[in-house]
């Protein structure tokens, strides 16, 4: 039974976007008497460039932290930190995690038995209490947060042949993985690996099986944590870099210097000798001679001190601290000067690199799993709140995150700041600029030091002239920490000021310099850029759009909203209006005329006839998007399903908490009995001009049963598809479309 157009949907407002920052207004940011000021001047060279890897910054994740990878109001917090990348399974219990139960596996840990630097037996119970940690859930939540995965394979008890299932199904499911590592931290086992050369021998095959299913893919190899060691390389690296056949693309390393000892002071002091001493100099000094020749690297864990000793049980003052957040900025920036660094990423995402937790559960949890029971934590209150660390994070991940290239910047004058062994001390501020694709100009400051300075921006040469938007931490006392009686100790604040901009005592600062008046164009169910189609709906960003913000309240869609215009000139030369779904200040929703020329475009917002904002896109036949619930593109998909036994029973395939953004999860399909049928409906964009469209549910082709306009909005598509009854008990399941061989974004439904 054919079925078309059976479900009329609401407006799908393309406002609702991924927050990057928490912003909290701040009446200025010269809020230091000027006396207590010091000089200094920054000078940025545009010409002078490194290649920033998109997504650099992110972060790790342990599995043994009891939260649900759906939950939302630990989702909307951690997508405010603005994370590029997020691993998993990350730390040592990964080692034991089989991805294909989604558990801790007991028969696993035995294998660890009187290692104290192995996985520990509570995650198998804080797990299994959960219902497992699932790799499509963390998939999910990775795409929530605007981020790609870096999957860390398990070989200490997993099999070869079980990684390569795992390859093909993260290709299956179209979930985005920016690289593959081999063995966690596999230096401190030697029950497992004898030695480096053993444990290259032994991952070779998994490398093997990863790349047979993707030959692309990055695969990194361990190299042991530099950031203690004395010497300029150890044995385990020194047998890596005598290794004959060096296989890998990527090197992966983790960076915990030890501990200090003494009051905060000391404390810093050791650690800002760390950023000097072993930051972007270690890459190229002391891992780049390990080889090959054009070997990447990535740093996914690190720490301004190793968190918990193993040895005394001490743990670090510094970790999770506004100093905490002053280190990771400024470590981040400093391994973005080295061309070779693919992602750098600090420890951990619900920890001090993230979200904290009131209450974490963990009891209620453990309790259920040895009861062979599971308990929705979602139900719980953990109260959750962004640690001061991350805060300072997040000021860097708004820029370093969009960023293209990074520019030579050189900061002079200032003061110092103590740093064990180095005598005269280093300079209390470090600064790093950054181009986006747009052109957009941003500079990055961390000031070390308990003097506001204020700072004089050059570019090339010239003082940056006009108003800079600033966004900042910063606080008197560095060892303030967020606290659950204090979540907001330390926030992110915003201001404006022109050059020279004051830059506060123990801070991290972020001055957009420049912002060139350029609408960039995403594809608007998936809020993904690249090439876009004829009669599909587009949003554009930037500054300028409007004065006010104004929908279409009618179909077709109106020539102008308020005093805007936008018109699209293609290929061909030929300019057409392009009809207006929304606009604001900061952004527009339009759809791509018909009759558009395939291959370079130009668009050109206009208000009241006068020119404000420009920019470019690429007209292809087809650019397939999925609208999304939670209107972000990531998530359950904005979708509705009935049964051929109820055809006039239509509900959606998600619920969302009224009032709450980005609160929508997927509602479980039954497939009934063998002889009903489910449909499904998709709403879509970008497909009208395929000549095949597919749709894979949880990685198996499913059948299509109508594909098209929708018929009611303009721009908006439907794809109506039918549940194979082999995908019932599947649980959370991928969903993409793919249109004459273009990937759609990935969305999910649940299947039971």
């Amino acid at each position: 039974m054919p079925v078309s157009r059976f479900v009329k949907i609401a407006h799908l407002s393309t406002a609702s976007l991924k927050t990057l920052a928490v912003m909290v207004p701040l009446v200025c940011a010269a809020c230091v008497p000027a006396a207590a000021q010091i000089t200094a001047t920054i000078d940025i060279d545009t010409t002078t460039t490194v290649p920033v890897h998109a997504g650099f910054s992110g972060v790790n994740v342990d599995l043994g932290f009891p939260l649900e990878y759906w939950d939302y109001r630990f989702n909307t917090l951690a997508a405010r930190v603005g994370y590029g990348w997020v691993r998993f399974p990350g730390g040592s219990s990964g080692d034991i995690y089989n991805w294909q139960t989604g558990q801790d596996v007991a028969a696993w840990f035995a294998q660890f038995a009187g290692n104290t630097a192995g996985p520990q037996q509570t995650s198998i119970a804080l797990v299994a209490g959960r219902g497992g940690a699932k790799l499509i859930d963390a998939a999910n939540r990775a795409n929530f947060l605007g981020a790609s995965l870096i999957v860390c394979a398990n070989g200490f008890t997993d099999t070869s042949q079980s990684i390569g299932q795992l390859a093909a199904y993260v290709k299956a499911n179209q979930i985005p993985v920016s690289a593959w590592e081999l063995s966690n931290e596999a230096y401190l086992f030697p029950s497992f690996f004898a030695d480096a050369t053993n444990y290259l021998e032994k991952m070779k095959p998994y490398r093997d099986a990863i790349k047979a299913v993707d030959p692309n893919a990055i695969v990194a190899i361990f190299v042991r944590d530099p950031g203690g060691s004395t010497a300029a390389q150890n044995p385990w690296d020194s047998a890596v870099a005598a290794y004959p056949n060096k296989y890998w693309d990527a090197i992966t390393f983790h960076h915990y210097p030890p501990q200090s000892a003494g009051p905060f002071a000391q404390w810093m002091a050791d650690e800002s000798a760390v950023l000097v001493t072993k930051t972007d100099t270690l890459v190229t000094n002391q891992l780049t001679p390990i080889g090959p020749a054009g070997v990447k690297f990535l740093n996914t864990e690190f720490d301004a001190s190793l968190p918990t000793d193993s040895k005394t049980g001490a743990v670090s003052i510094t970790d999770g601290t506004l100093w905490g957040g002053i280190y990771a900025a400024e470590f981040t920036m400093r391994m973005s000067t080295v061309p070779a660094m693919l992602h750098v990423g600090p420890n951990e995402i619900s920890s001090f690199a993230g979200i904290f937790a009131s209450s974490g559960h963990q009891a209620q949890v453990t309790a259920a799993a040895n009861a062979g029971m599971t308990i929705d934590t979602l139900s719980l209150d953990f109260g959750f709140y962004i640690a001061a660390q991350a805060m300072g994070q997040a000021v860097l991940n708004g820029v370093i995150n969009r960023a293209a290239q990074s520019n030579k910047t050189v900061v002079t004058g200032g003061a110092t700041v103590p740093a064990t062994g180095i005598a005269q001390g280093i300079p209390a501020l470090y600064a790093m600029s950054y181009t986006n694709a747009a052109g957009g100009l941003s500079v990055a400051i961390t000031n070390k030091g308990a003097s506001a300075h204020q700072v004089t921006i050059r570019v090339n040469g010239v003082a940056a002239s006009g108003t800079f938007p600033l966004q900042y931490v910063a606080g008197s006392d560095p060892s303030t920490a967020n606290t659950a009686t204090s979540p907001n100790a330390i926030t992110i604040q915003t201001a404006a000021s022109a050059n020279p901009i004051t830059v506060p005592a123990y801070s991290v600062l972020r001055a957009d310099i420049t912002a060139p008046p350029v609408a960039t164009v995403v594809n608007s169910a998936s809020f993904q850029p690249g090439a876009l189609a004829a009669q599909q709906l587009v949003t554009a960003f930037g500054s300028g759009f409007a004065s006010q913000t104004i929908s279409a309240t009618t179909q077709p869609l109106p020539a102008t909203l308020g005093d805007t215009s936008i018109t699209i000139t293609d290929s061909a030369g030929v300019a057409r209006t392009a009809p207006l779904d929304y606009v604001s200040p900061t952004q527009a929703s339009f759809l791509i005329p018909s009759g558009v020329a395939l291959g370079a475009a130009s668009v050109k917002v206009t208000r009241s006839g006068t020119t404000v904002l420009t920019g470019s896109l690429t007209i292809a036949a087809v650019s397939p998007g999925l609208y999304t619930a939670n209107g972000n593109g990531a998530g359950v998909a904005a979708a509705a399903f009935l049964r051929a036994s109820a055809p006039n029973a239509v509900a959606p395939v998600f619920k969302c908490q009224p009032g709450v953004a980005l609160s929508c999860l997927s509602t479980p399909i039954s497939l009934g009995d063998a002889k009903d049928t489910v449909y499904v409906s998709l709403y879509a964009s970008g497909i009208l001009g395929a000549q095949n469209v597919q749709v894979f549910v949880a990685g198996q082709s499913v059948p299509v049963v109508y594909a098209g306009a929708q018929g009611q909005y303009q721009g908006l598509d439907q794809i109506n598809i039918s549940l194979p009854a082999s995908l019932a008990g599947t649980g959370e399941a991928s969903v993409y479309v793919v249109a004459d061989g273009k990937a759609s974004n990935m969305t999910t439904i649940s299947v039971q």
